[in-house]
């Protein structure tokens, strides 16, 4: 038991184990897809970054120079303009001394010290940025001093970068999102294939009581509908078998009983009075009338020893189908099972047997046997009717009687139409019974016919 029990535990996890790799492959095609999306996307956003940041800066620059030129010539304007903020445009004023044709100590950055890392690895990603760095433009005040104009990408940045965060988070969000779609709808998708895998693992066991419960998906719930019955079908069938099984043992086991008494009761006591009668022959040897009398006696005994051996070979396998054929052989079944039961008979046979096995006539013959017999001991008949006809290419048996089944009857007659019905599933025929009260019993039987025996 424990053993079984491991195997059950060991085919869950592996259904399981399975089913979560199949999830795990699914999720992580999904975040590859993600990934590449995402660096498509952060490529293109990095090169249009890149022509917006140029053409911002430079528009900036320019302006920065139009606003110069006109307050040149109004130090109060100039003075705002140099305190004042300019956007995309640094501003830096030199001392007189220094010349603006020979590098300064102070180099130009396109970033301040206060920007942080993020700035400074973004302007590694976007491509050509740093050739804004060398767009310096000097304008000489009137004072004597010179203004330094350097290009700010700061502002630029930030707002590239607030980009790239949204679309970073945006993904981020979208394929943990998805993978839990992906994870609960596949989780919910194979939870019917788990199911029947372990329904199927559990009747492939012998637990043919295995069933699956409903769905609310109707082409699933419709699948699982199907299952159960082809399950029922088959515990069904399993117990016919077993049941059928236990019967022809309990059959075998009459059959040898009987043998057994009719060689005990009948041959057995044939053979012992042959063997006393012998006996008396030798002690009366000099005796010709009690010879000659114990010599019929013996012929009487061998005489009916031979009958009841060949009534029990007959039982056994019916001899006569080899010595006559088919159809003759059937007749004389009929003949003496009439003579014997003094029930009318009305037979039509068709002209010629079509080329059937040895094995198909012996179940045909045992069949119209069965059949008979259960009319003598279930039915309160009268009339039987035999026919056998050819419809198309399938051979037809129909027996039927005026009797009156009963469902006791019925029940008891149980075993014989079981074994018809296996003979005609051997003979891949169809086998059907039908009774009524006021129509009486009908068997029919519809085998195909052989072309050509092989």
């Amino acid at each position: 038991m424990s053993a079984l029990l491991d195997n059950d535990l060991c085919a869950d996890f592996f259904i399981a184990g399975t089913l979560m790799n199949a999830v795990l492959r699914l999720n992580l095609v999904v975040t590859f897809v993600f990934i590449l999306a995402l660096c498509v996307t952060l490529y293109e956003m990095l090169q249009q970054a890149s022509k917006d940041i140029t053409r911002e800066v430079s528009s900036g620059l320019t302006f920065t120079h139009l606003i110069l030129s006109a307050a040149i010539s109004d130090r109060e304007l100039l003075e705002e303009v140099l305190e004042g903020e300019t956007r995309h445009v640094k501003l830096t004023i030199l001392d007189s001394r220094e010349s603006p044709l020979i590098n300064s100590s102070e180099e130009a950055s396109l970033l301040s010290e206060d920007d942080d890392i993020t700035s400074e690895w973004l302007v590694q990603l976007i491509p050509d940025i740093e050739r804004l760095a060398d767009k310096e433009y000097f304008r000489y005040l009137p004072d004597g001093r010179v203004l330094k104009l350097t290009a700010d990408v700061h502002d630029e940045l930030e707002e590239v970068w607030e980009s790239v965060a949204l679309v970073l988070m945006l993904f981020l969000m979208g394929a943990l999102l998805s993978n839990i779609a992906i994870y609960i709808g596949v989780r919910q998708g194979i939870k019917p294939i788990t199911d029947f895998l372990n329904a199927l693992n559990h009747i492939g066991k012998g637990n043919l009581s295995a069933r699956l419960s409903g769905y609310s998906i109707k082409e699933i719930n419709l699948l699982s509908q199907y299952f159960n019955v082809m399950a029922e079908a088959v515990e069904l069938a399993e117990a016919d078998n077993k049941k059928l099984t236990h019967e022809l043992l309990n059959l075998r086991e009459s059959e040898r009983s009987y043998l057994a008494r009719e060689l005990h009761d009948d041959l057995g006591q044939y053979l012992t009075g042959i063997k006393a009668q012998a006996y008396l022959i030798k002690a009366a040897a000099d005796k010709p009338e009690i010879i000659e009398k114990v010599g019929g006696q013996i012929a009487s005994n061998c005489d009916a020893m031979q009958v009841s051996f060949r009534q029990l070979i007959h039982d056994l396998h019916p001899v006569i189908l080899e010595q006559l054929g088919f159809i003759e052989a059937i007749k004389a079944l009929i003949d003496t099972w009439q003579q014997t039961h003094s029930i009318n008979v009305t037979s039509s046979f068709i002209d010629e047997m079509p080329v059937m096995t040895d094995e198909h006539n012996t179940h045909l013959y045992r069949i119209v046997q069965e059949s008979l017999n259960n009319v003598a001991q279930h039915a309160d008949a009268s009339n039987v009717d035999v026919t056998l006809a050819i419809d198309n290419s399938e051979l037809v048996l129909s027996i039927h009687d005026d009797g009156r089944w009963s469902e006791s009857n019925t029940t008891n007659a149980g075993m014989g139409l079981r074994s018809m019905k296996e003979r005609a599933h051997c003979m891949n025929g169809n086998f059907q019974f039908t009774h009524s009260e006021a129509e009486g019993t009908t068997v029919v039987l519809r085998i195909p016919i052989l072309k050509e025996v092989t």
